[in-house]
């Protein structure tokens, strides 16, 4: 009897392990995986100094060398300025096409353009998430005691904000899934094959109370399973310091989007995680270096002690992290004129005529696969260790000896709150079963 019920399991076993995934099931490929093409935003704000605009067509200069870029932009003004621009920095477009949608910023593709899932019967679907700065932007308004005017432009354009992924994907002929979920695609990472990383912290800090009392991991799980095809969540404690998105550290306060993942946790192959790292001889520089110390040293316990989908241990990299980059913010007599914005940094412990270190989000994380190379953010002309970031080079060489790497100095773009990653949005190839 125990040698048949032995036989039976063996063979279920074996049953089971040859099972062909189904071919209609939708999944969210790894970024390493081909691409469509690569979708941008053009800042709409044509007042600010062009740095933003000359990373941008940095960006998409390399990427028209070997897949096709999509630029948004919002209006006909829009529209010829940024194809003025581009021509004028010589940039080729030909595989560069510039669309328009009727929304208000359309900058951050990472975060407003959708999720794009795919199945392997040549079938790909936009998944619609809402944005979490619905409640963050909103909280932080409120926190700084703006007018009633002001909190109301704010609410208007985070909502327009968050119409930005449906208006794309129909604009393009995509199909569309709305979720439930507050989620930024900047605040995941896939290994392509049922994985996940997301920061626990980010996903609970930035929802409604309401929300927050009610919703538990199983919701979410359930939810990244519904809409991405993922079976397995490895939940990571708090991201950067660095990217806190407006947190105080003494009198360092840091930029950045609250804490995603692309800024600290990145898959690099089914079975290799990437972790931003400050070493030992580094964390007692300031305040923010010490408190990222600690936060990827509690990431890095999280990490060795996960399981991918199949139960095997991943392999853990250490990444380097770049040299700050600080801008010295004065408070002055204009800031304080607003009694909201006098309460909120007395509170603080700060007085009229302090200085603020602003902390901008740098990470060499906020890289992005295509399909021929790997576009990575330079310190280097920011005063960062060249010896660093020769180190960061060779740690992607050994990964992906197959693609180039290029260097673009996108610090202006950190400064303002995000990334090179975070201003572009992959579309995956789609996928035919040949069997």
């Amino acid at each position: 009897m125990k040698n048949s019920i032995t036989f039976i399991f063996s063979i279920s076993i074996l049953v089971s392990c040859n099972q062909k995934p189904d071919p209609s099931a939708f999944f969210f490929p790894a970024e390493w995986e081909p691409q469509e093409a690569v979708w941008m935003g053009w800042d709409g704000n044509l007042e600010k100094e062009d740095t933003l605009h000359v990373i941008t067509a940095s960006i998409i200069r390399e990427l028209q060398k070997d897949i096709n870029v999509v630029l948004w932009v919002t209006s006909d003004s829009l529209k010829q300025a940024a194809h003025d621009f581009l021509s004028e920095l010589e940039v080729p477009l030909d595989r560069v096409e510039i669309a328009q949608i009727p929304a208000d910023k359309v900058f951050w593709s990472r975060d407003s353009a959708p999720a794009f899932v795919i199945n392997r019967q040549g079938e790909r679907k936009a998944i619609d998430f809402n944005h979490t700065g619905y409640f963050r932007y909103i909280k932080r308004q409120t926190d700084m005691g703006v007018d009633a005017v002001d909190l109301a432009k704010t609410i208007e354009e985070t909502r327009l904000m968050m119409q930005i992924d449906s208006l794309v994907a129909i604009e393009k002929n995509e199909i569309l899934d709305k979720s439930w979920m507050f989620i930024e695609g900047g605040a995941f990472d896939v290994n392509g094959k049922g994985s996940l990383l997301v920061s626990e912290t980010f996903l609970f800090r930035n929802l409604s109370d309401a929300m927050r009392d009610t919703l538990t991991k199983k919701h979410f799980e359930e939810e990244f399973h519904r809409t991405l095809g993922v079976t397995n969540v490895i939940w990571l404690s708090e991201g950067l310091a660095e990217d806190g998105g407006g947190e105080f550290f003494g009198n360092y306060i840091s930029g950045g989007t609250n804490g995603h993942t692309d800024e600290f946790a990145r898959f690099v192959n089914e079975n290799t995680i990437l972790l931003a790292w400050v070493d030992e001889a580094e964390k007692d520089l300031n305040p923010i270096k010490k408190v990222t110390y600690e936060r990827m040293n509690k990431n890095y316990e999280i990490l060795k002690n996960a399981k991918d989908q199949d139960g095997k241990p991943f392999n853990i990299i250490k990444l380097p992290m770049p040299a700050h980059v600080i801008e010295d913010r004065v408070l002055t007599a204009e800031k304080f004129s607003k009694e909201g914005a006098r309460r909120f940094y007395e509170k603080k412990g700060f007085s009229e005529g302090d200085t603020l270190k602003f902390v901008a989000a740098t990470s060499y994380m906020n890289f992005l696969f295509t399909n021929n190379k790997i576009i990575i953010p330079s310190y280097t002309a920011q005063g960062s260790s060249p010896e660093k970031e020769k180190q960061v080079e060779e740690i992607f060489k050994e990964l992906h000896p197959d693609k180039k790497l290029v260097f673009i100095d996108a610090t202006y773009v950190n400064a303002n709150g995000g990334g090179i990653h975070c201003m572009t949005r992959q579309v995956p190839k789609r996928v035919f079963t040949t069997e």
